[in-house]
This record gives C-alpha cells, structure tokens and sequence, in this order.
C-alpha cells in the first residue's frame, strides 16, 4: 500500500521555529517499507509555502491509499510564547478530505498520544495509534476492516462513536533496525537552513523510556516507564548512515536522559572514538555519576554541550515534584562542567515550583550568579513555569494548590487560555513576576551582545546571538 505520513502544520510561532526532522515517521516509514509498503512523508514545516495547498499537490502526486497524520506538540508549553498547535489537526483533515474523500486517515505523534481520545472525539479523523506506532500501525493496515482487533488503536463505530481497544505492549526497541531518512525532501531542510538561517534538528534515539518519577512529565504516557536500550553498535551504524547519505554532522541525542544507563552511554562514546565519527551532539543528562571525566569522555566523542532539568534546588520542592536528585548533586555537575574547557552547559529550571521558599527563590539567584560565573559564560540557568498536563501528578498538585480553576479545559484552543495551565505557587505570584522582568532583560541583553559581536565571527569568535534569534536581531 502507499502511506502518505504528514508531520502536521505548527506554524513558524515560538519553538516551532526550530526545525526538527520527524524521526517518528522516519521510525514508522522504516517499519512500514519492511513491511512491503511504500511510505512517503510529508513535513509541513520544511517549507515556506502555505502547508494546505502542499498538502494537496503532495496527496494528488502520491495518489496515497492511506494517510497517517502526525501530531508533535500539542502546543508550545511556553508562557512566554504561547501558541496551539493541535487546532492545524482540524485544517489538515479538511485537506486530505478534499484530496481524497475516501482514503482513511490515521491520527498519531506524541501530541496525539497526550490527548488521544480528546483530540478523536474534537477532530473527525477515523482511527487513531496510541504511543509507539512501528508494530501497531502495520498490523492496522492489515486489519482496516476490523481495527477493533488491534490493540493501541482508537476506532469509530458506525454511530461515529470513539472507541479504544487498550494500551499495547511496547515494541522490543533492540530489535527493531534504525530509522532510514530517505522517505522525504531533504532539499527543503537545506533550502530552509540556507535561506532562514535554521540548524536541522536531527534526532537519534539511544534509549526509549523512563523509569523516573517526575510529576509534570508525561514520558513514561509516550515510552513506557521500562529503559529500553538500543544496541550500541546500531547507534554507530546509524550515525555513520546518517554522514555518509545525507552528511549530517550535526544531531541530537533524543534521550530523555543519555546517561540513564551510564554503561551504555559510555560504551556510545567509546564507540564513537574508536569509529573515528567526527560530529557536534547534545544530549539530556541526569545528575547521578557526571563528573569531569565522563564529560571530557562525551567531549572527545563529539558532545559540546548538555542539558539538565534539575527544576527545583532544595528539597520541599524536588521531593513534591518525584525529582531524584539533590542541591548538592546539582551544584557537583556545575563545578564539573567547569572543568571542561569548551563544553556548554544548561540547567532548566521551574520559576516558581510547588513547595517554593522565599529562600529557595534567593538561592536561585545565588546559583545563576555561579552558573554563570564558575563556567565562564559557557553555563546557563533558564527559568520556565510548567504546563499542567493532563493525567500527570503535577495536575493532581495543581487541583490540590488550587491554581487549576474550576473546570479548565487541559487542551484549549484558544493561546490566551494557555496562561491558565502554567503553574505559578501559590503566595509567589511577585516572585513570577519578578522572573517575567528577569528574563526578558536577560534576552534583551543577550541580543544586544549578539548583535556587537557579529562583526568579530570573521576572526574565529562566536556567534553569541540567541539561537533562535541567529537572522531576525
């Protein structure tokens, strides 16, 4: 069959303006071509040309049999940039309807799987994938009569009525073959990192799942809560795959934690320096066993620059959050980054995080005086305000501190009532505030900084303008 898999419309609004190459449909195109189908995919955001009259011209020249809809974000999960993506849903579909009235039309991504069954009873598509789609959707296509007889899936009876047939076991992750990238137009990523001045996102998977506990996050929804590991040998092929067809030698470690199994992250490294790969990566870090030497060993193998998600710093707020980790453990990867002449360095925090003290908002502005200080401008401290997700413990914290009005809807449509769904404590709302003015005068200044040294790029110096700002300061 042919399957025409889109990455939906979100717009050039706020992080969608990174551009980020679909590795979920990369994923399911893999195993839909093992199959014996022939998959294409479409991303709406590749491209500056109005998404719907692409879409069209993309469905006539493909004559599809089946359409698979990708949902990444539901929306931005950013109060200082709010923006909803999940409402395109309703413009693609009346798309594809127009194209091709008769095909069914199949929603799934990781937005979708958040909110399946809000988002099939809002949006008329006819069936939906819950979660990991590589084995559920191919054994879909074999059953599109009887969709009922397949487990993950969200189906319609003839009432129009939604219906889900239960979770499904996740695929065995070591076994499936890593994602081929040559199911779409890798002209518009270069045409848009040429003209728009945009750095391809290009993700590779390691692991999937979490086995952590955080309140807010909605992973273990998406990949299970078991850490599936893929072989490390299957990670090198497909790095050098990935140089050696589309010369890519820029790429993201998707992980949520690269070093949940620090083994196994080690042994990546190691591989990477024996293979001689040449790349720049990033990756996600958990606290736990980073020191110095296991960051020079990332730096070797390529990494210039992690992240961390500490959250909260003293531990009313790490505890009510489920974080696994302590002030003490945070400020040991801020001296180790230190260390490491070169390496780049994020810590992410919650503004304004359940349990907050008048003193854990003061040690906040310690650390950002030492983040910023002790690495030489080579570390950052960012400050968000979660977004309350929908069947989450956050959401059950934000009933409890009653910062969720009554009867608020969890996937609005409107981006002004986003702002109800950020989570501000209670008696800290000047705090917030404060961390509003902060922020921006740090942005201002940043782009500011980046604007005078742009001229001294032509003797070796960086680029020290916002990444999402590079073209437009």
């Amino acid at each position: 069959m042919r399957i025409l898999l889109i990455q939906n419309w979100q717009g050039h609004h706020g992080v969608s303006e990174q551009l980020v190459f679909p590795i979920g449909l990369s994923c399911l195109a893999t195993a839909l071509e093992a199959a014996g189908h022939t998959p294409w995919i479409v991303h709406l955001d590749a491209s500056d040309e109005a998404p719907w009259p692409r879409l069209e011209r993309e469905i006539a020249r493909f004559q599809p049999e089946v359409v698979g809809v990708s949902q990444r974000n539901i929306d931005s999960t950013t109060r200082k940039a709010p923006y909803v993506f999940h409402t395109e849903l309703e413009h693609a579909l009346a798309t594809i309807r127009r194209a091709a009235p008769t095909i069914p039309v199949v929603l799934g991504g990781p937005g979708f799987t958040q909110a399946g069954r809000e988002m099939m009873e809002r949006y008329a598509y006819d069936l939906g994938v819950q979660a990991e789609g590589e084995e559920a959707f191919v054994e879909l296509l074999a059953k599109l009569d009887t969709p009922q007889d397949v487990s993950g899936v969200f189906w319609r009876d003839q009432a129009g009525e939604v219906h889900y047939t239960g979770d499904r076991a996740m695929p065995a992750f070591s076994d499936l073959p890593f994602p081929k990238r040559h199911f779409l137009d890798w002209d518009l990523y270069r045409s848009a990192q040429r003209e728009r001045g945009q750095v391809l996102d290009l993700g590779i998977e390691t692991t999937r799942g979490c086995p952590r506990r955080c309140a807010y996050c909605n992973y273990p929804r998406l990949n299970g809560r078991a850490l599936r590991r893929k072989p490390v040998a299957v990670v090198l092929d497909e790095i050098e795959y990935l140089q050696r067809e589309f010369d890519v030698r820029q790429f993201t470690f998707t992980d949520s934690r690269f070093n949940e199994d620090p083994v196994h992250a080690r042994a990546i490294c190691q591989g990477m320096i024996q293979r001689g790969i040449r790349a720049r990566w990033i990756a996600w870090l958990g606290f736990r066993g980073v020191d110095a030497e296991f960051l020079r060993l990332m730096q070797r193998a390529g990494c210039h620059r992690v992240s961390f998600s500490p959250d909260g710093l003293l531990p009313p707020s790490l505890e009510r959050m489920r974080k696994d980790t302590t002030k003490a453990e945070i400020l040991a990867t801020v001296r180790a980054v230190s260390k490491v002449r070169g390496l780049r360095a994020n810590w992410s925090f919650f503004a304004t995080p359940p349990s907050t003290s008048h003193r854990e908002q003061l040690e906040y502005l310690a650390l950002y005086a030492m983040i910023h200080g002790v690495t030489l401008a080579r570390g950052r401290m960012t400050l968000t305000w979660c977004r309350v997700e929908e069947g989450t413990h956050f959401e059950t914290i934000a009933r409890e501190d009653g910062v969720l009005p009554p009867g608020v809807d969890l996937l609005p449509a409107d981006p002004a009532d986003l702002d109800k769904l950020f989570y501000i404590a209670p008696g800290f709302e000047r705090w917030s505030a404060f961390w509003d003015r902060f922020l921006d005068l740090e942005m201002q200044s940043r782009i500011a900084l980046g604007r005078a040294t742009r001229p001294l790029r032509r003797f070796g110096m960086r680029d020290l303008t916002p990444a999402h700002r590079r073209g437009k300061a």
